[in-house]
């Protein structure tokens, strides 16, 4: 049988012209269908989760993470107060003397501020009570400074301790004879090992409780007690070894 023959496509520029304009019609044909596919596709691929319907390993997914809570400083919840707080200013009167007298407006030191903290003598905890951290001016404004000499002098030290100062009114305090016009306060002496804690002859920092006592004494304090297994030294009239006191620094300003 004799093969069939192929028609030739016509070379007349009519015929020319209406194959390029088909041929034409086809590729923008192609590229709309294209185009329709993915204006389909984009809105459903951003309403799935991320990797798709799979949902394979490893596929992301958009987790909601819940923010942290707030920490709030064990110090709020035991005496209400924050570190640094404001402090109102005005002039105190401490009356009478210290082992029998009185306070009137006098200053709340805050509960912590910088280069110091303050603790409870009676339980050897911080921080220290509501009650017993009121004092003059003078002396709150000298345990701030303290604090903040502390801090420059020795920033890799642990804070200094700071217990009882008086009464809001003044008058006695439990484990005190004295403490009761507003010119007195407790320090801790500084550990060897760095520890935020008590301290005894046996543990306590020779050099920073030295440096202590001696800022103190430049500063004016009228009366250092220090106990009798102390290795620490003063002016004799300022710094007085006393029976108890083997563990803190007892210090008076003047009034």
């Amino acid at each position: 049988m004799p093969k069939p023959v192929r028609p030739t496509s016509c070379s007349c520029t009519s015929c020319r012209s209406r194959r390029e304009g088909a041929r034409a019609h086809r590729g923008r044909a192609a590229w709309l269908g294209l185009l329709g596919l993915l204006v389909v596709a984009v809105p459903l691929a951003a309403a799935l989760p991320d990797g798709g319907p799979s949902g394979g390993p490893g596929s992301p997914v958009d987790v909601q993470v819940a923010p942290a809570p707030l920490l709030v400083p064990p110090t709020v919840f035991i005496t209400g107060e924050r570190a640094g707080e404001v402090i109102d200013w005005h002039e105190s009167d401490p009356g009478g003397s210290p082992n029998g007298g009185s306070l009137s407006n006098g200053i709340r030191l805050p509960v912590s501020g910088t280069g110091y903290y303050t603790y409870d003598p009676r339980t050897q905890r911080e921080p220290g009570g509501l009650e017993t951290r009121w004092g003059t001016a003078h002396l709150v404004r000298e345990l701030i400074a303290l604090g903040e000499w502390w801090a420059r002098a020795h920033p890799n030290a642990t804070a200094i301790g700071i217990g009882d100062l008086s009464r809001r009114n003044g008058g006695t305090i439990d484990g005190h004879a004295s403490h009761q016009n507003g010119l007195d306060v407790d320090i801790r002496l500084p550990r060897r090992d760095g520890a935020r804690g008590s301290a005894n002859p046996g543990s306590y920092d020779r050099s920073l409780a030295q440096g202590i006592v001696d800022h103190i004494v430049g500063r004016g304090a009228s009366l250092v007690l220090i106990g009798p297994s102390l290795d620490l030294t003063g002016p004799s009239g300022v710094v007085v070894r006393w029976p108890n006191h083997d563990d803190h620094l007892h210090i008076r300003f003047p009034a």
